[in-house]
């Protein structure tokens, strides 16, 4: 099984600033808004959290910067961000461009497990609207996951009528996608080494944890992780490191882990778990507990 750590959200250029970690802890990644001429996406307006709007809460951190824009919803993971959905409807992950040749080139596909993360900074709302904790603390967050059931490249093979509404099929004319748009359809139960988790195929996980983060802690720079000392590529040359994470002078054993200053800015990183084994206890670790939700 292959692991893609994969970037998503808010960043610098898209969105410009970090979705929120709630005052309660809920993580939000935060959709990013539509970019390309013509393309088309949904208003932020008719996507919720819980009972709020999107267009409500990213308003208050961005003190309507981002007002009457329409939000770019891929990853799509959770039924309940937009309540008009097909019966029908799955979590679904579109890539294109050189971003997908580098999935396509790496053969992730059926069974293969996409870890999302993105840009995240602890919010407050005592006696003040929603606002970013100050001093602000950036950090690389891993917020939701899907496990591959099935693939379909757009333009080349039928499309189910309930992904009709998919930002890589309504915009498919995007010449950014390119002949190689591929939408990742999530399998039915997350299974790990064919044991089936209590979790569905794909989901956002509900609240901030430690195990979720990837920056190092009190780290200013959210590019630079701290991993599990098994993720080191030294040594052996049959476990191939991370993709683009080639330059063995990215890695630093540091106290049991190894930090990494991981590629910035990075879509797709792919490592395999027949060449790191270790991996499976820990993926079993983030899903530990309930801490996902379908």
């Amino acid at each position: 099984m292959k692991i893609i750590l994969s970037r998503k959200g808010f960043d610098s250029r898209a969105g410009g600033y970090a979705s929120p970690i709630m005052p309660d802890g809920e993580l939000l990644s935060l959709p990013i808004p539509v970019m390309g001429e013509g393309e088309r996406g949904i208003a932020y307006g008719d996507l919720y959290f819980g009972d709020q709007p999107l267009d409500q809460i990213i308003c208050q951190l961005t003190n309507g910067a981002l007002r009457d824009r329409e939000a770019h919803l891929d990853p799509d993971l959770d039924r309940e961000r937009f309540p008009r959905r097909d019966p029908n409807w799955r979590p679904a992950f579109g890539q294109g461009g050189s971003a997908q040749g580098h999935l396509r080139n790496q053969d992730v596909g059926e069974g293969d497990l996409f870890l999302f993360y993105g840009w995240f900074r602890q919010t407050e709302n005592e006696e003040t609207p929603l606002q970013y904790v100050r001093p602000f603390r950036d950090m690389h967050v891993i917020f939701g996951w899907l496990q591959v059931g099935r693939t379909v490249t757009v333009g080349r093979d039928d499309i189910p009528n309930w992904l009709g509404d998919h930002p890589h099929v309504v915009n498919a004319h995007q010449a950014e996608y390119g002949i190689n748009n591929t939408i990742y359809i999530a399998s039915g139960q997350l299974a790990l080494n064919e044991h089936r988790m209590e979790q569905d195929g794909a989901g956002a996980f509900s609240h901030f944890n430690e195990r979720l983060r990837l920056t190092a802690p009190d780290e200013i720079r959210r590019s630079y992780w701290r991993l599990p000392s098994w993720l080191c590529p030294f040594g052996d040359p049959h476990r191939p490191p991370l993709t683009y994470h080639g330059n063995m002078n990215r890695w630093t054993l540091e106290d049991g882990h190894v930090m990494l200053r991981s590629a910035s800015p990075g879509q797709e990183f792919v490592f395999d778990t027949e060449d790191y084994p270790e991996a499976m206890q820990w993926l079993e670790g983030l899903f530990e507990g309930g801490v996902g939700n379908g």
